[in-house]
């Protein structure tokens, strides 16, 4: 199983989710803004992330991608957005390896993560 870290600034998502990713055997760290994120890279082993796209401003994420693709450029990166639109004009989508659409189904996020 990997090593998943989880990156919203909505708490009560990002307990949710590493409730269920723990429920199913994952290794879990959380981080609630781009900059614990970034510490806990570099700090941890970590094999995926999933982020939110806006944390809270849609710059954030973007900013949050691209340091993510520099600091460890074989991460994996999945990135949750209510509006994933948004991110098709972006050169970051170029960066990530897959999008998903909130509200998201538990095994939609587990599927995505083997």
């Amino acid at each position: 199983m990997p090593t998943v870290l989880l990156v919203d600034d909505d708490a009560d998502g990002l307990d949710l989710r590493r409730m269920i990713l723990e429920h199913h055997g994952h290794t879990v760290a959380t981080a609630c803004n781009p900059e614990d994120a970034l510490r806990t890279l570099t700090e941890a082993h970590i094999d995926c992330v999933v982020a939110d796209l806006r944390l809270p401003k849609l710059s954030d994420g973007l900013q949050l991608i691209r340091d993510l693709r520099t600091v460890s450029p074989e991460l994996r990166i999945i990135v949750l957005s209510g509006v994933t639109a948004v991110l098709d004009n972006q050169a970051e989508r170029k960066l990530v390896d897959q999008v998903l659409t909130k509200p998201i189904r538990s095994e939609q996020l587990l599927q995505a993560l083997t």
